[in-house]
């Protein structure tokens, strides 16, 4: 069953945004994440990726910037994974307290909430084809 999408949002110089989960509220209290989050009920994974980003980030995305890199599956929960670029800075929501530009090769280091390798091995490759 679908239940989240999560996105690399990457600048044009490689960098790429991780945000720091409030450590007050909600999961993964304190731990630097990507942007993204749970589907709403009937969302399609790539609108839940669009509609998290604004959300979380303030960033607008549509379809055609949107590039699929990978689904994962956890029990029942099927994650789907994205990348895709933006300008700009973010204006983060307040299930966040932070936020940093990593390099995208070293956003594997950075990420503190559980994300399967396969996920980082696909985004790599992505951007090292550009």
């Amino acid at each position: 069953m679908f239940w989240a999408s999560l996105v690399f949002l990457v600048r044009d110089n490689g960098d790429c945004l991780i945000l720091k989960r409030s450590s007050l509220r909600g999961a993964h209290r304190g731990k630097w994440g990507l942007a993204g989050g749970k589907a709403d009920r009937g969302e399609m994974p790539e609108d839940c990726a669009i509609r998290e980003c604004f959300e979380e980030t303030g960033f607008r995305l549509s379809e055609d910037e949107l590039f699929f890199l990978s689904k994962q599956s956890s029990g029942k929960r099927d994650y789907y994974f994205f990348w895709a670029r933006v300008s700009g800075e973010p204006r983060i929501d307040n299930e966040h307290e932070g936020w940093e530009w990593v390099p995208w090769n070293k956003i594997r280091d950075r990420i503190e909430v559980p994300t399967h390798s396969s996920v980082f091995d696909a985004f790599e490759l992505a951007q090292s084809q550009l």
